[in-house]
């Protein structure tokens, strides 16, 4: 990290949509006319009205966290110094209002006034020890590795306590990481009492050599970029390290595991998410990994629904082929990548690493508007995602964070080591492969049709969500089963009932495979054969089984069909290649 760059970080989370929900003007309330006063208070008056007029109209639910009377108190709190108040004692009553509605999604944007912020000259990591300090100036590189405690004498559980009242969160990981994301600009440590001027800060350092203080000088953002600066040095870089010029790749770890790392819930424009999906399975399937992990801890979000072609590759890899699944997650998993994360978990992959930013049930899908004064953008929630009452995996959760199911933050010994704590301690696990599926399910065989269709015609299957209450939309082969319901292949036990996890009897897949040919505008030429047990085979499957037994699709045994014998997943293989070759 160069000077530039540790520059560029810290203005990257103060400017962070959302990370820290104010505007800031940072001069003081300069001596005004009366006239000039009453101007100014009529204006932040017009923006607290906007304000709350907007979000009334427009957020799902304003007072989940706080009554009306407490907004009203607030507001009334606000009013009493509109006209005396500087701009940023006034963006941080807004965003202190704003709080008050504990949504992670609403706030008011800084980045109208970054350029006139001042901040601490130092970068952080969030560790297992605490605070890191991972970037400093060059003339305090022996506090590098050191573990921040204090600002001014105040310790960081109590400075984190102070600002509270101005980061609007729904859980304690989103409001930790938006305070380790916003304490270093002087303005709000001012604002905040923690210091009444930006020279001689003094910082607490736990070190190696035991804790001291070191005495620094809050910088604008021009001096900042003269600063020389020094970095805490790793043997080498993780080969999971966050890469944010990719918005999704896979790299295989070892010779068993597989990892994806997906750092935005959005196509990438020059590979879909179905073609990135087809080509992780053809990794898998050629080099043989039975381990995969999902990385998830840089996705702040988007579209949900992105990476479905890839959530149901894996989910069948898991649950048919006994692959090892896991999911990386941490305090910068947030909104859709949160509920991607849920529904991971839902499909049966290992949670690893620390609390996630986003809740489980959470305000989302977001909107803006701008203040009429001060120019300030808000941003609000539109709707209220119950994710409780759609998947199993998020009932034990409310408004609150996804947790691990093994928690393993980053340790400063790893990182020094350029090691990658939560991957290490996958990567440690030796018996996490579960035993592939041996029987054809209904399930697969959907899919299997459904892949070899579009195969054969060149073009993706229609797809719609079957109309039956045990394949969940998140089931893997929710899409194949609703395209082969739709075709009129496969039919459910009861119009409530597909039995997606039940094995296929020889006497089913003959009428499957008859319907399967008719739908291809294909026919089988072969007579039908005459099994010594066709009395066993029932009226629907008869003449399918008899003429699939013929053509040696699904040969006699002994001169007998079997109807009830189930068919295993390495027989349908042969099974299907038989059939292709016989139809005409």
């Amino acid at each position: 990290m160069n000077k530039h760059q540790l520059c560029a970080a810290l203005l990257a989370a103060a400017l962070a949509a959302g990370s820290v929900p104010a505007a800031f003007a940072v001069d003081g309330a300069a001596a005004v006319t009366s006239s000039a006063a009453d101007s100014i208070a009529s204006g932040r008056l017009a923006d607290l009205d906007t304000l709350l007029q907007t979000l009334e109209s427009k957020h799902p639910n304003l007072y989940t966290q706080h009554t009306k009377a407490e907004f009203d108190a607030k507001r009334a709190e606000i009013e009493q110094n509109l006209a005396t108040m500087s701009d940023f004692d006034f963006a941080i009553a807004l965003s202190e209002l704003v709080a008050l509605v504990g949504d992670s999604h609403t706030g008011v944007n800084i980045g109208v006034f970054a350029e006139t912020l001042h901040f601490l000259p130092l970068n952080l990591s969030s560790m297992a020890e605490g605070l890191v300090i991972t970037g400093l100036p060059a003339a305090y590189q022996d506090y590098l590795g050191g573990v921040l405690t204090a600002v001014n004498g105040i310790p960081m559980d109590q400075l984190e306590e102070r600002l509270s009242p101005m980061l609007g969160s729904d859980n304690a990981a989103y409001l930790h990481r938006q305070f380790y994301g916003t304490f270093y600009v002087y303005e709000i440590l001012q604002h905040y009492g923690i210091t009444d001027q930006p020279e001689d800060i003094r910082l607490t350092v736990r070190t190696a050599d035991g804790t001291r203080d070191m005495v620094v000088d809050a910088i604008d953002s021009t001096a900042l970029q003269a600063v020389e600066v020094v970095r805490l040095e790793q043997d080498a870089v993780p080969a999971t390290a966050a890469d944010s010029s990719q918005i999704y790749f896979m790299k295989p770890l070892d010779a068993r595991t597989l990892y994806i790392q997906y750092n935005s819930c959005q196509q990438d424009p020059t590979l879909s998410m179905e073609d990135f999906a087809e080509q992780v399975r053809q990794s898998i399937e050629q080099n043989g990994y039975d381990r995969v992990i999902v990385d998830l801890r840089n996705n702040g979000g988007g579209s949900d629904g992105v990476i479905m072609p890839l959530y149901y590759l894996l989910a069948e890899k898991h649950e048919q082929d006994g692959v090892a699944l896991y999911t990386l997650i941490g305090d910068s998993t947030f909104s859709s990548a949160l509920i991607n994360a849920v529904e991971f978990k839902a499909a049966g992959a290992t949670l690893v690493g620390t609390p996630t930013g986003g809740s489980v049930d959470h305000f989302g899908e977001v909107s803006s508007f701008t203040l009429p004064n001060s120019g300030l953008a808000v941003q609000y929630s539109n709707n209220f995602f119950d994710l409780g009452s759609m998947l199993d995996a998020a009932k034990p959760y409310g408004t609150e964070s996804l947790l691990p199911d093994i928690e393993a933050p980053q340790t400063l010994a790893d990182y020094l080591a350029g090691k990658d704590t939560a991957v290490e301690t996958i990567l440690a696990r030796t018996d996490d492969a579960g035993q592939p599926q041996t029987a054809l399910t209904r399930a697969a065989l959907a899919t299997a049709l459904g892949r070899d269709y579009a195969a054969q015609t060149g073009q993706g299957i229609q797809t719609q969500q079957p109309p039956f209450a045990d394949v969940s939309v998140f089931h893997y082969a929710a899409p194949y089963i609703g395209w082969a319901q739709a075709a009129g292949l496969l039919y459910g036990d009861s119009n409530e009932v597909f039995a997606p996890d039940r094995a296929v009897t020889r006497a089913e897949l003959a009428a499957v495979l008859t319907r399967y040919a008719a739908l291809c505008g294909k026919e089988l030429t072969a007579k039908p054969a005459a099994p010594t047990d066709a009395d066993a085979i029932a009226a629907w499957a008869r003449d399918a089984a008899c003429q699939l037994a013929d053509a040696g699709v699904l040969p006699l045994e002994n001169g007998k069909f079997q109807p009830s014998q189930t068919v295993s997943r390495t027989d349908f293989d042969a099974i299907l290649a038989n059939f292709t070759a016989a139809l005409t």
